[in-house]
């Protein structure tokens, strides 16, 4: 029973969490219309599609951990959630600096911009994700991997975040000023952040 009720709070928890990004999507796409309207423009059958989704989602990632060792379990869940709290805090914190202090990006941060290439998602819902997938990728190396967490997580995101760059707002790796420190400064500071954020998670310990 306890194993079903886990998959029961993992399908409606994926369900939400989908109908929720559909609704932040159309927001974006639907900028000047009224919430209330937006939101009821949307047709059921699509909800209840995109509800199902995220429910076979989340119980397929349930499922997926379970067969893990319960530390590398551990690393999936907690890295991509503290990917996506690295982006929301660091490195948008650090996109807003970049901009206001040093003119040397052109978007302030936290935008809301619809995605064409992301299903017309809000570009910091796209970002959050893509953050929140490279920091399971970056939880898993650090289990596998004696590297120094910070270094590594400042590589993750100078190197990892700048694949995204073609169809997300973000800065792309670059060898020359001031393309370098801002990629350093914006990218680099997700991983820099995620990687503190993972040290609680105790990545390394024996006996799990």
């Amino acid at each position: 029973m306890a194993f079903l009720g886990s998959l029961l709070r993992a399908a409606a928890g994926g369900a939400l969490l989908a109908v929720i990004l559909l609704a932040v999507a159309r927001l974006g796409v639907r900028g000047d219309a009224s919430i209330p309207d937006t939101l009821l423009a949307i047709p059921a059958d699509r909800l209840k599609e995109m509800a199902m989704l995220g429910a076979a989602l989340a119980v397929g990632a349930s499922l997926f951990t379970r067969l893990l060792p319960w530390g590398y379990a551990r690393a999936v869940r907690g890295g991509f959630w503290t990917g996506i709290l690295a982006i929301l805090f660091f490195h948008q914190g650090a996109t807003f600096l970049v901009h206001h202090l040093a003119q040397a990006w052109p978007s302030p941060g936290y935008s809301l911009e619809p995605l064409s290439e992301w299903g017309f998602m809000p570009a910091l819902v796209a970002m959050a994700l893509a953050g929140g997938a490279l920091g399971l990728l970056l939880a898993v190396l650090l289990r596998l991997l004696p590297l120094p967490d910070l270094l590594a997580g400042i590589a993750t995101g100078v190197f990892g975040l700048s694949l995204f760059s073609g169809s997300l707002p973000l800065p792309p790796f670059a060898t020359t000023a001031p393309g370098w420190w801002v990629n350093l400064a914006i990218n680099g500071s997700w991983g820099l952040g995620a990687a503190l954020l993972m040290r609680p998670l105790v990545l390394r310990s024996s006996g799990d």
